[in-house]
C-alpha cells in the first residue's frame, strides 16, 4: 500500500459514484418508509370494513386495531430515523459539491479545495461513525404529524361510532354506557380511556422535539 495522493480526477470519479449509490440507498428507506404507512392505511381500512360488517364483534376489537397502529408508527419511526441519516448524506453533498458545480457557468479549478473541508470532513466523520440524525421521539413526532394522526383520529371514530350503533342504536348516555361496559370493566372506564389516548395523541403531535439527543450511534463498534 503506498502513500500516494488520489489525483482530483480520481477523487471526483469516487465521489460521483458514491453520490449514486447513497442516492440509491436513500431511495430504498424512502420506499420502505413509504411502505409502512401503506400498511397503516390498509391495516385501518380493513378494521373499520370487518367491524362494522360483523355487528357480533366486540367494539374492543377497535383496541386492538389501535395497538397495531401504534406497533407500525414505531416501526415507522425507526425507518424514518435511517431514510433521514441517509439523506442527510446526500443533502450534504447537493448543498456543498453539487451546487459548487452548478452555481458556476464552468467546473471551477477545485471543486474540491480548501474551502470544502468542512463538509468533505463532515461527511468522512459520518461515514466513519454513522449516526441518527434525530432522536425516536422526534421521529415519533414527525410521522404522527404527517400521517398517523388522521388515522388514529378514523380508528377512534370509528370505535365510537361502534359504541353507539352496535348491537342497537345507544339513545340514552346509560345506554352508551352499557354498550362501552366490557366484562367486569365499567363503560366508564372504557370512555375514560379514549380520552385519555386521544388527549396522548394531540401530545404526540403538538409536542416539540429537540434534536439534542438525535446524535446516535446506528451500528456501534464493539
Amino acid at each position: 500500500m503506498t502513500d500516494e495522493k488520489l489525483t482530483r480526477n480520481e477523487t471526483i470519479s469516487i465521489l460521483v459514484h458514491y453520490y449514486r449509490a447513497e442516492v440509491q440507498r436513500s431511495l430504498a428507506w424512502r420506499e420502505r418508509l413509504d411502505r409502512t404507512t401503506n400498511w397503516a392505511v390498509a391495516g385501518t381500512a380493513a378494521f373499520l370494513g370487518f367491524g362494522f360488517s360483523h355487528p357480533e364483534i366486540p367494539h374492543l376489537f377497535f383496541l386492538f386495531g389501535l395497538s397495531i397502529l401504534y406497533l407500525l408508527l414505531f416501526v415507522e419511526a425507526r425507518r424514518f430515523r435511517f431514510y433521514d441519516a441517509y439523506e442527510y448524506r446526500v443533502r450534504l453533498m447537493n448543498q456543498n459539491m453539487i451546487y459548487s458545480v452548478l452555481s458556476q457557468d464552468t467546473l471551477p479549478a477545485d471543486p474540491l479545495g480548501d474551502e470544502g473541508i468542512f463538509w468533505r470532513a463532515e461527511l468522512a466523520s459520518d461515514l466513519r461513525f454513522p449516526q441518527y440524525k434525530m432522536s425516536l421521539s422526534e421521529a415519533i413526532n414527525k410521522r404522527v404529524r404527517a400521517n398517523y394522526i388522521y388515522l388514529f383520529l378514523i380508528m377512534l371514530a370509528g370505535w365510537i361510532l361502534k359504541l353507539v350503533s352496535h348491537p342497537v342504536s345507544a339513545k340514552t348516555w346509560q345506554e352508551l354506557l352499557t354498550h362501552a361496559r366490557v366484562g367486569p370493566v365499567p363503560g366508564e372506564l372504557t370512555l375514560l380511556f379514549l380520552l385519555a389516548f386521544l388527549l396522548h395523541l394531540f401530545y404526540l403531535a403538538r409536542r416539540i422535539s429537540h434534536p439534542s439527543g438525535g446524535r446516535e450511534i446506528i451500528h456501534p463498534h464493539h
